[in-house]
C-alpha cells in the first residue's frame, strides 16, 4: 500500500473577500482549504468471466452441451479449491444463429446456447489454472478479468481520513502564515469517491494458460478521497 497526500488546494479569500465557492462560505473572515489523498494497492482478487457456448441443429442439444461444458469446468474449479460460493453461473439462453452465404442471404446455421460463468480468485497464482481448466472443457471464449481488492471499505476510509488531516494541516498552516488564527468549522463538502480499478482486460478467444496469464498483469487499484472545508478566523 502507498500513501500520496496530493497537492491540496487551497484559497483564502482575503479575509472578507466574496468569491464564489462550491461550498457555502460565510459572510465573515474565512479560510477554505482542501485536502485530497490517494492510496494505491495491489490487487489480492480477480473476477474471471467466461462465456460457454454451443451451436447444435437443435436447441435442446445446444443447451444440453454448455450445461455439461459447465458442470464439468464446476468440477474442475472444485478440484483447484475455488468454492461454490465463489462461482456464478448465469441464465442459459438460446437463440437462432444465422450465417450469410457468398450471395448475402441469410442462412439458418443452427442453434446456439450461451452462458455466463463468473469465477472469484482469491489467490491470484492460481489465474493460469482456471485458464488451463477452461481450455481442458473446450471454452474459448473470455469476457474479461477484473482485478478487486476484498478490504476495499477499509482503503477508502484510509484515504479519506489523510484527504481530512491533509485540509486540516493546510488550514492551520496557511492561517500562522498570514497571522490568523482558526475559529471553528463552518462548512464541510464531501462526494464519496469510488476507487479506480485498472481498465478491465478482454479478449475474444483465449490464448495458452501462460500468454493469457501474462496479458493480464495486475495494475494498482487507486483509492483517492477529496474534502473541502471551510473555517472561520478570529
Amino acid at each position: 500500500m502507498r500513501l500520496f497526500p496530493l497537492s491540496a488546494l487551497c484559497s483564502l479569500p482575503l479575509l472578507f473577500s466574496s468569491a464564489s465557492f462550491a461550498i457555502a462560505v460565510p459572510d465573515a473572515p474565512h479560510l477554505v482549504t482542501e485536502g485530497e489523498a490517494s492510496i494505491s494497492v495491489v490487487p489480492d482478487m480477480a473476477t474471471l468471466s467466461l462465456l460457454v457456448t454451443a451451436v447444435k441443429d437443435d436447441s435442446s442439444d445446444a443447451k444440453t452441451e454448455v450445461d455439461t461444458k459447465v458442470a464439468a469446468l464446476f468440477s474442475d474449479l472444485n478440484g483447484l479449491g475455488i468454492k461454490k460460493a465463489d462461482i456464478d453461473s448465469g441464465n442459459l439462453v438460446t437463440r437462432p444463429d444465422y450465417h450469410y452465404p457468398n450471395n448475402g442471404k441469410r442462412e439458418l446455421n443452427g442453434y446456439m446456447a450461451e452462458r455466463t460463468v463468473t469465477i472469484r480468485l482469491y489467490q491470484l497464482d492460481s489465474l493460469s489454472k482456471v485458464i488451463d481448466a477452461a481450455l481442458g472443457q473446450g471454452l474459448q471464449n473470455v469476457q474479461n478479468i477484473v482485478y478487486g481488492v476484498r478490504e476495499s471499505e477499509e482503503y477508502q476510509q484510509k484515504a479519506r481520513q489523510a484527504a481530512i488531516k491533509r485540509a486540516a494541516e493546510l488550514a492551520s498552516e496557511l492561517a500562522a502564515g498570514f497571522e490568523q488564527t482558526l475559529n471553528d468549522v463552518y462548512a464541510i463538502e464531501y462526494a464519496e469517491k469510488s476507487p479506480v480499478h485498472p481498465r478491465p482486460f478482454g479478449m475474444a478467444k483465449m490464448m495458452t494458460a501462460e500468454s493469457a496469464a501474462e496479458s493480464y498483469q495486475q495494475n494498482e487499484i487507486e483509492f483517492t478521497d477529496r474534502v473541502q472545508v471551510v473555517y472561520t478566523l478570529k
